[in-house]
C-alpha cells in the first residue's frame, strides 16, 4: 500500500512540473486540428468520389464491350457443309 501512496504522490509531484499550454494556446490548436481535419475529409470525400465514378465507368465500359462482342458473335450465320467435318478412328465394315 506504501508504493501506491508514494507512486500517486509523485505523480502529482511531476505534474506540478509540467508547463501546461494557455487557454487561447489550447483554443488555437483545437481550431487548426478541427480545419485540418475537415480539409483532409472534403479531400478523401473527393478522392473516393471520383474512384467511384472512375471504376463505375470501367465496369460500364466492360459490360458494354462483353455485350457487343457477343452480339457480334450471335448475329454471324454459321455455314458448315459436309466436307468441314472431318471423323477420326478406323472405318467400320
Amino acid at each position: 500500500m506504501n508504493k501506491i501512496i508514494r507512486f500517486v504522490k509523485e505523480a502529482i509531484r511531476e505534474l506540478g512540473k509540467v508547463t501546461w499550454p494557455t487557454r487561447k494556446t489550447v483554443f488555437r490548436l483545437t481550431v487548426g486540428v478541427i480545419i485540418v481535419s475537415i480539409i483532409f475529409t472534403i479531400f478523401v470525400g473527393f478522392v473516393d468520389l471520383g474512384l467511384t465514378k472512375s471504376l463505375r465507368s470501367l465496369l460500364n465500359w466492360v459490360e458494354y464491350q462483353k455485350g457487343s462482342v457477343s452480339q457480334q458473335i450471335s448475329d454471324q450465320p454459321v455455314d458448315i457443309s459436309l466436307d468441314d467435318i472431318q471423323v477420326e478412328g478406323q472405318p467400320s465394315n
